[in-house]
Order: structure tokens, then sequence, then C-alpha cells
């Protein structure tokens, strides 16, 4: 016989489950620090656990990671800031250059088609860093107040690191610590649910960050061969904006036609085949392998997810929505 629940059990549970959506709203800045460090885990997990196989201690798969991303960030920093920067620096420079050869080309167009304005004179708006500022100021500081400030978010950082190697060294007991608050019954559905979303995330977290590079290193190679005055500036923008669901594409094409419109037409025709190029081998290569079959989810989901994410904790935000 069906054991049946009375209303005060039931009412309970709401009870206990709305205070825990209290207490997990209330302490937003702890929740938003362990689900990065979930991610950066479930990242590192199958790592440790390939190599715990062959004998190899968590610990020390652990350390060599941290050693090798850190490395890995001080060389990148090294070799790369110092060329966006004077390529940023180039291309704020010839700005002024490159809108009014644009409305060289529109005014020629516009005479070529014989329209009723060819008699004008045309001028794009001048849109600047005021005109954008005030955008990217938003996501900043909604990402600054997801993390209470930079101080804080220093400090957030250091604890996100030591939870992440916590996770992943201490993974079996703290894995059993948690089904210890479960009936027996649901333990193992759980524990199999859990290992699902641990996969997934960490696949997600390692797929989109190697979309990203992928990109990066494609269009930089592209817009190197097309003579283009700012490549890496350009690849690199759209690679690290490539989170973003067509927001890394759409910015990275616009600098690129911006610049290829101060040269030619064949340039111009060059940069729009050299994104579409991308865009193919993104769609039909690299997402699919590395992404959609590790996540599952819907284009339109996660795009909804980025959204959302965005307007909650601004660029923390979109980083650990689809992941959720």
């Amino acid at each position: 016989m069906a054991e049946r629940r009375s209303p005060e059990s039931l009412l309970w549970k709401v009870v206990l489950a709305a205070a825990v959506l209290w207490l997990l709203y209330q302490s937003f800045n702890f929740v938003m620090v362990t689900l990065i460090a979930l991610m950066i885990a479930a990242a590192m997990m199958p790592v440790a656990d390939l190599l715990q196989r062959r004998r190899v201690p968590r610990l020390v798969t652990v350390a060599v990671l941290y050693a090798v991303g850190l490395g890995g960030l001080v060389l990148l920093v090294a070799l790369l800031v110092p060329v966006v920067v004077e390529q940023a620096q180039q291309l704020m420079a010839r700005a002024p250059a490159y809108r009014e050869q644009i409305s060289v080309w529109v005014d020629r167009a516009r005479a070529a088609a014989g329209t009723w304005t060819a008699g004008r004179r045309f001028e794009l708006p001048d849109i600047g860093l005021k005109d954008v500022g005030p955008v990217l100021r938003q996501l900043g500081e909604r990402s600054l107040s997801a993390t209470r400030g930079i101080f804080t978010g220093t400090m957030s950082a250091l604890i996100i690191l030591f939870a992440a190697a916590y996770i992943v060294v201490d993974r079996d007991r703290l894995a059993r610590g948690l089904l210890d608050f479960l009936p027996p019954r649901r333990r193992r559905e759980a524990a199999r649910v859990g290992a699902i979303v641990m996969e997934r995330m960490g696949g997600y977290v390692l797929g989109q960050v190697t979309v990203s590079l992928c990109i990066a290193v494609l269009l930089s190679i592209g817009l190197s061969l097309l003579g283009l005055d700012t490549p890496i500036l350009i690849a690199v923008t759209a690679g690290a904006l490539n989170f973003v669901p067509f927001l890394g594409s759409t910015i990275g094409l616009l600098l690129a036609l911006l610049v290829a419109l101060n040269k030619s037409l064949l340039t111009v025709l060059g940069v729009l085949i050299l994104f579409g190029a991308v865009q193919f081998v993104e769609g039909n290569i690299l997402v699919p392998y590395l992404l959609e079959r590790k996540v599952a989810l819907h284009p339109l989901a996660v795009l909804a997810a980025m959204m959302v994410g965005a307007q909650v904790a601004g660029l923390i935000g979109v980083v650990v929505s689809v992941p959720i």
C-alpha cells in the first residue's frame, strides 16, 4: 500500500524549499563563487580521473594544471597584450580616416545608382567610445556588483581556485557527504544525475574555450593574409567575445569591414568570404563536436540563458548561465 503524505508534511517541505531559495538569494556572492568553482572543477575532473587510474595523485594533477594554466596566461599576456594595445591605438588613430573613406564609398555608390540623394554629402554618425562606454560600463558594474568590488573580486578569484582544487582532490568524500543528506532510495539516482551535470558542465567550459581559440587563430591567419592593419586585435576580440553567440563574430566582422573599406572592394569581399568560411567551420564542425554533444541544449536556450545571466550579473552571469 502506498504511503500517504499528510498535508502538514507537504507544507513543511514547501516552507523548507522557500527558505532555501530565500537563503540562496541572500547569499548571491556565495552562489556565484560556488558555481564558477564547480565549472573549473568540472573542466579539470576528466584529466584528474584519467591520471588517477595511472596512479598519479589528484593533488599533483591539480597543481600541474594550475601551473600550466598560470604559465600560459602569463605568456599570453606578455606576448599578446602589447600587440593588441598597439593595434587598438592604431585603430583609434585611423578611425576618422576610416569613417571618411566609408562616406566616400557610400557617396559613390549612390551617385552610380542615381538616387535622389546623389548630390548630398553622406556622413556616418560619429560613434565613439563615449557612445559604447555606457553599455560596457553597465556590464562591468553588474559584474563587479556580483562580487562586491575589485578587492572582493580578487579574493573571490583566489577562493574559487582553492575551492575548485578541493572539489577535484576530495571529490569522492564530498559526494558521499552530500548523498548522506538524501534518503537511501534516492542516492543512486542523485549520483547518476550529478555525474551527468558535472560532465556536461566541464565539457561546455573546455569546448567553449577551444572554439574561441580556434576562431581567434583562424581569423588572425586569414586577416593577416588579406593584409589588414590590425588582424590580431580583430581576431582576439572576436574570439574573446565568442562566449556570447553571434556577438563575437558580429563585432569582429564590423571591425574588419571598417578597416577593409579603407583599402579596396576586393579586400571587403575577402573579409566577407573569410568570416563566412569561419562561421561555416564553427557551425558545422567546431560547435557540433565540441559543444552540442556535451551540453545538449538548443541554441535558443543558450541565447536566452546568456541574456538572463547578463542582466543578473553582467559578464560573470554570461559565463555561468549556460552551465547552470
